[in-house]
This record gives C-alpha cells, sequence and structure tokens, in this order.
C-alpha cells in the first residue's frame, strides 16, 4: 500500500467521489475546493463560485457569445476554480415538454442519457441529449431535450481555456423539478389522496408552477396529482417581464379563482413575482426563490 493510500484512508479522501465522477453530487466531489458555476443563456453568460465550505463567493455576468465571453473572462474564471472544475447551466437551445406513455422501466431516466432511443421510440430525435421525470401519480412525464452540438461546443469552449465541465445541466429544467419535489411532497391521507391536493368534496387543487431562469421560462398546470399542461420558452425576455405575462395568460385564464401559483426564479430579485400577483389578486402565490437560487440547485445536483 502506498503512503498516498494511508494517508486517504486517514482523511477519509478515499470515501469521498472522484472530481470526474458525473454520478455523485456536485458538492461532495470537491469538499475542500472551489469550483465555478456557469449559467449560458444565448445572449450573456453569467457565473459564481462555489467556495470551500459550499460558500458562494466572488460571481459576475458578462454579455456576448459564450465563446467569446470566455476568451474575455479566462484569467478571472480560473482564478475561481482550483483545479478548473466547472458545473454548468445550458439555458439555451433546449425543449421541455410534457409527454405520456414513455417508458418506465426501472432505471430508465439513467439509461435515456446513454441510449435515448431504447427509452423513447419514435420521440427520439438525433442530435440531441435527454433527461426525464415521471410523475409518479400518472402517466405525463417532463421530458428535457438539449442541442446536442451546443453541448459539445461549450465542452470544446472550456477546454481550449483550461476549464473542464464536471457538470452540464438545464437550469430551467433543474429549477422546475426541484419546486415540484418541494410542493408534492404532502403525505398521504387516509383516503389515499395525498395532503393538500385534494379539498373537501373531491375538488382538486389547482396549481401553476412558472419558472423563470436568465431570460427562459417554463410554466406548467397541475390538477390534484396530474401535470396537464406546459409550456416553455428559452432566450424568451431580456428585462422587460411583458413576454413571460403574454405566454402565461392561456395558462391564467383556466385556474380557478382559488388556485395556487408557484413561482421560482434565479435569485430572490425577480419583479415577475409581483407581476403575477397583480395578474392574479384571487390567486395564492408562493415565491421559492431565494438568493442564489439557481446556483444552489446547481451545487446540489
Amino acid at each position: 500500500m502506498n503512503l498516498k493510500d494511508i494517508k486517504d484512508v486517514l482523511t477519509f479522501a478515499a470515501f469521498r467521489p472522484e472530481p470526474d465522477d458525473s454520478s455523485a453530487p456536485w458538492r461532495p466531489r470537491f469538499p475542500h475546493k472551489r469550483t465555478l458555476l456557469l449559467n449560458i443563456s444565448r445572449a450573456a453568460t453569467t457565473w459564481r463560485c462555489l467556495g470551500k465550505g459550499g460558500r458562494f463567493l466572488e460571481g459576475g455576468s458578462q454579455e456576448g457569445e459564450f465563446k467569446d465571453v470566455a476568451t474575455q473572462c479566462n484569467d478571472e474564471w480560473k482564478s475561481l476554480s482550483d483545479d478548473g472544475w466547472c458545473a454548468v447551466s445550458i439555458n439555451t437551445r433546449y425543449v421541455i415538454s410534457l409527454e405520456t406513455n414513455l417508458s418506465r422501466k426501472p432505471g430508465v431516466e439513467e439509461v435515456i442519457r446513454t441510449n435515448p432511443r431504447s427509452a423513447l421510440g419514435s420521440r427520439y430525435e438525433r442530435g440531441k441529449r435527454y433527461a426525464l421525470t415521471h410523475n409518479p401519480e400518472s402517466i405525463a412525464s417532463i421530458l428535457l431535450a438539449c442541442d446536442e452540438e451546443q453541448i459539445r461546443r461549450t465542452e470544446t469552449t472550456l477546454k481550449e481555456h483550461g476549464l473542464q465541465a464536471g457538470r452540464i445541466a438545464c437550469g430551467t429544467y433543474a429549477l422546475l423539478c426541484r419546486v415540484l419535489e418541494e410542493t408534492n411532497a404532502e403525505r398521504p391521507s387516509g383516503d389515499g389522496s395525498r395532503s393538500g391536493l385534494n379539498q373537501p368534496g373531491g375538488k382538486k387543487v389547482e396549481r401553476l408552477y412558472v419558472v423563470c431562469c436568465e431570460g427562459s421560462v417554463c410554466a406548467m398546470l397541475q390538477s390534484g396529482d396530474l401535470w396537464t399542461e406546459l409550456r416553455s420558452r428559452s432566450d424568451l425576455y431580456h428585462g422587460d417581464p411583458a413576454p413571460v405575462l403574454d405566454i402565461l395568460q392561456p395558462l391564467c385564464s383556466r385556474l380557478d379563482k382559488d388556485a395556487e401559483v408557484h413561482f421560482v426564479a434565479e435569485t430572490d430579485e425577480s419583479p415577475l413575482v409581483e407581476k403575477l400577483r397583480d395578474r392574479l389578486p384571487s390567486a395564492a402565490v408562493t415565491d421559492h426563490s431565494r438568493n442564489h437560487q439557481l446556483w444552489r440547485v446547481l451545487a446540489d445536483l
């Protein structure tokens, strides 16, 4: 046994996942190192340093194509990551859709990453990478399809500048999955239905989920346990929230007066939550956004 192996056991390093182990959550892979969190949109890139102990440190933003931004910010990005490792949110050239009757074989969420054709059948498209989230109570599933060329270009650009993409995700999709987990975790009631999703008399609670992330938006209707409709657009707005309200209008018009609205954005400073409260004065609008919300979710994947 080498001295390094003995040292790793004594310091518990031998029991931690390797930095390039994509199956492990981000934080445990770098417990004592700084890493870089990136969010790439069509016309801008934002970033934040995840420091030792999980603290969020310096960050910034820069408008322009990612390749140009990477050239301009290369020195700063290298200074914010001890070994050049990055967790990346690609927030452009993706589609989030609501599908039915997709395969639910054990492990299909992992199979779709390596062999998407076998998991999707006729819905498979060449040149896409996929992620999948099933509704455990119905036949509906949320399907994320990202442009593979965009992912490869991002990986190449980072490599050219001495950085490594340890994880690539879609921030909008990740925020949507997180808020669904948080709000659908009610325990089953005595009649088998989940508490909070059904009102007296059997009436189903209607919910509208709204996710905004650096210019992109995803909105989904839920009736009781059922996901009924989803709309998603990347690169929809820049500063002015009017396009978001426009895309939400058809969904808002279908809500009951006592419906719930669950909103989440990349940070807790979004003006859109107040716009929603003005648009839906009788609805219960809950803002799940926190400071560094996108970075928190990205660091927990």
